[in-house]
């Protein structure tokens, strides 16, 4: 990650990466795919989800993660831990109709089993609405900045991010950077001048030294 990129929420709200990895090792161990304490071979479905989980949850690039869990699935359509990882990583990239029929399929794959902890997580899930969550808009947009260098597409996920929530954080001040980069300086300015304002409110000094820089 590029400095500041994590700034995509106010600093006083901790991420909770740490557990959700937990989760999904516990997920891992309990489909059989943690498998034994011997390194995993390469391109195996083991090293896959590994790889995987570790894009997703520590990473935070779930762009990446997909691409890994459905070569799992390609391998093996039936593996479980990569049904329930495929439809959070597909969520996660703002893909939440791609990823309803396989939270569907996860269902019958739960059921089956009588996986009652995950049955409810997956049932609250179909119960939502495919409507792309304010955080994987956000993850897009970055995605779409700094792995693919698209300047147009990432400046849409964030102005989406802020139509839903006009005082957002961090899509404010990635849309400040990535107007900059597209020469539209007069309007990132005006960016600029709010992420100084929230960065000083919630005493954010290295975002607020970036955005002082800039306004000079």
């Amino acid at each position: 990650m590029h400095a500041h990129d994590s700034v995509n929420r106010p600093p006083m709200r901790h991420r909770t990466q740490r557990a959700a990895i937990i989760a999904a090792l516990a997920l891992l161990t309990a489909c059989g795919a943690a498998g034994d304490a011997k390194t995993p071979a390469p391109g195996s479905d083991q090293a896959l989800m590994a790889e995987g989980v570790k894009k997703m949850y520590e990473a935070n690039d779930p762009i990446a993660a997909e691409a890994l869990f459905r070569r799992i699935l390609d391998h093996t359509p039936t593996h479980y831990g990569a049904h329930y990882q495929l439809a959070t990583s597909l969520d996660r990239g703002g893909k939440p109709a791609d990823a309803r029929p396989i939270w569907d399929a996860m269902r019958k794959l739960a059921e089956a089993i009588n996986d009652t902890a995950t049955l409810r997580t997956v049932r609250t899930r179909l119960a939502s609405p495919d409507t792309a969550s304010q955080e994987a808009m956000m993850t897009l947009g970055l995605n779409r900045f700094y792995a693919k260098g698209d300047l147009s597409g990432a400046a849409a996920q964030f102005r989406l991010v802020l139509r839903r929530n006009p005082t957002h954080y961090g899509a404010t001040f990635q849309l400040a950077k990535v107007l900059d980069q597209q020469g539209k300086t007069a309007e990132a300015r005006q960016l600029w001048v709010a992420v100084l304002g929230m960065a000083t409110q919630y005493k954010d000094e290295q975002t607020a030294a970036v955005a002082r820089e800039r306004l000079k």
